[in-house]
This record gives structure tokens, sequence and C-alpha cells, in this order.
């Protein structure tokens, strides 16, 4: 489907979602809770719960980097393509945060 279609676009926001994972944790951050990602943009690293100054800097420019990605994305997949890869890979890390920690065949 999508993930054979878009391979190029799925490694790409796959190995940005598995970064930003790795950042995460290493900051004790949870993305995927409401306002996280704004703070982190504006350089609050309270919403850490752990001090870790390198990480929250490399998580913070990485997610800034992620938008233009994502816009990329959309500009040359579409943005139907665009939201099944996202979802697909949302969905994994998830599992994984979580602490299924197993990978899914669907990517």
């Amino acid at each position: 489907m999508t993930d054979t279609k878009h391979a190029v676009w799925k490694r790409h926001l796959d190995g940005i979602a598995n970064e930003l994972l790795r950042l995460s944790i290493a900051c004790d951050v949870r993305l995927r809770d409401p306002g996280v990602i704004d703070r982190i943009l504006k350089d609050d690293a309270t919403v850490c719960g752990r001090k870790n100054p390198e990480a929250f800097r490399k998580l913070r420019n990485l997610l800034m980097a992620t938008y233009d990605s994502l816009g990329k994305s959309i500009d040359r997949i579409g943005p139907e393509d665009t939201k099944m890869l996202v979802s697909a890979i949302a969905k994994r890390t998830a599992k994984r945060r979580d602490g299924d920690g197993h990978e899914d065949s669907d990517g």
C-alpha cells in the first residue's frame, strides 16, 4: 500500500520518529501530551522530567526540522499519503514508547 509506494518517505519519516522517541525518552517527556511540543519549541526545558540539556537541544532542533520534512512530504506525495504514513509510524512509535518494544510488520 502506501508503505511500498512511498518507501523513501516512509524510511525518512520513520527515522525522524525513531530519533524523536529516543530523545523524548532521554529527556523523559511525552511528546503526545497536550502542549508539550509547543513548550519544547518555545525552548521550555521545564517540560522534561529529566535534566539533559544536550538531548533537549537536539529534540527541539529535530522537532523544528520535522515540520519542514512533513511539509515537503505533503508537497511531494500529497496530504493523504503523508497522513497515512505518519499515522502508521505514530501508532508503532506509541507502542514502543509505552513499553511494547515490538516492531510491527506493517511499519
